[in-house]
């Protein structure tokens, strides 16, 4: 670990002279081109001052320091956070949260001020299934709801691809044929396993996928409706519809109470994610593969906390709960 010392070094400096720089104090008693000699050097270093008592440097906080990728703030973090604070707190743990928007620069700095709190540990949560990027000095870290751009980093994801399957194979199971799928246009890893699933499980059930049943489109109301609306205006349209997210099958369920379709009486819906602003606020209610953030947020902090990492550190994949509700029902004879 780079030591004030070692700054003090690379920048021709003493100690006294770096330490006052590093903590604000240089004004009036360092010049500033010394002073910004010591804030290069310390930067090159990758140094990271120690924001609590000198005192502290060899003790445990008992803190867990969340850095987030875009997702704090939003619906899906909901329930990582619940289980990362309730982890925390039966293990009489404290927690530190950030967010760094996604950006790498902002990702660095959040990741050097987490350890200048001297938390233990940190959860980098991202958003949705992805590569993650870990800075170099970033040490006892694990990735929720994705997974390390290195080795050595343990991380977390949602069986997307047994999600999927699982969720045709309902549609299939109920008697349907003609299934439908609406998905995003984008490139996402949850994209392709999602699809890749969707024509495996029809492949198992002797089904030649039909190309033209899956519509891809962007990944908000106006997308839905536009995708929903190319495959349930066809006069040989499905019989049902996986739907990539929840977002996507409000969509269907729009276009179709304007075409006259009944769900689930001429048209079975699944969705994706279990959203409940979403999947219990549609009538009739949806149903929908669960994504598992509670359960991975729960398992990777109390193993982090506790030090009971399996090792090598691999990506561990969490299974998806099927929520079956009012939005599917048998096949119309």
């Amino acid at each position: 670990m780079t030591t004030l010392a070692d700054v003090a070094d690379a920048a021709h400096v003493s100690t006294a002279a770096a330490s006052l720089v590093l903590s604000g104090k240089a004004k009036g008693r360092v010049s500033e081109a010394t002073a910004a000699r010591v804030r290069a050097a310390a930067e090159d270093l990758g140094y990271v001052r120690d924001a609590l008592a000198g005192g502290m440097r060899n003790r445990r906080t008992h803190t867990v320091g969340v850095l987030g990728e875009s997702v704090l703030s939003t619906p899906y973090a909901v329930a990582m956070i619940d289980a990362i604070l309730t982890a925390s707190r039966e293990l009489g743990w404290s927690v530190l949260l950030t967010d760094s928007g996604g950006e790498p620069e902002q990702t660095r700095r959040a990741v050097r001020e987490l350890r200048s709190r001297r938390v233990d540990v940190i959860v980098h949560a991202a958003m949705y299934h992805q590569q993650v990027h870990i800075p170099a000095e970033a040490a006892n870290v694990a990735v929720l709801n994705g997974f390390a751009d290195r080795d050595g980093v343990i991380g977390v994801v949602p069986d997307e691809e047994t999600a999927a399957r699982d969720a045709v194979t309902h549609l299939l199971d109920l008697g349907h044929r003609r299934i439908g799928h609406i998905t995003h246009d984008d490139t996402t890893i949850a994209i392709g396993l999602r699809r890749t699933a969707y024509e495996d499980a029809l492949r198992e059930a002797g089904i030649t996928p039909d190309p033209s049943l899956v519509v891809s489109g962007g990944n908000d109301p106006a997308g839905a409706d536009a995708s929903a609306g190319r495959l349930l205006e066809r006069a040989d349209r499905p019989t049902a519809v996986f739907c990539y997210n929840d977002g996507m099958a409000a969509g269907v369920y729009r276009v179709a109470a304007a075409l006259g379709i009944s769900i689930p009486g001429d048209l079975s819906v699944v969705g994706f994610d279990d959203l409940r602003l979403i999947s219990t606020n549609l009538s009739p209610q949806l149903t929908t593969m669960r994504l598992p953030h509670y359960q991975m947020a729960d398992w990777l902090v109390r193993r982090l906390i506790t030090g009971d990492l399996p090792s090598p550190a691999t990506t561990h994949r969490f299974h998806c709960d099927l929520i079956v509700r009012g939005s599917t029902a048998p096949a119309s004879a």
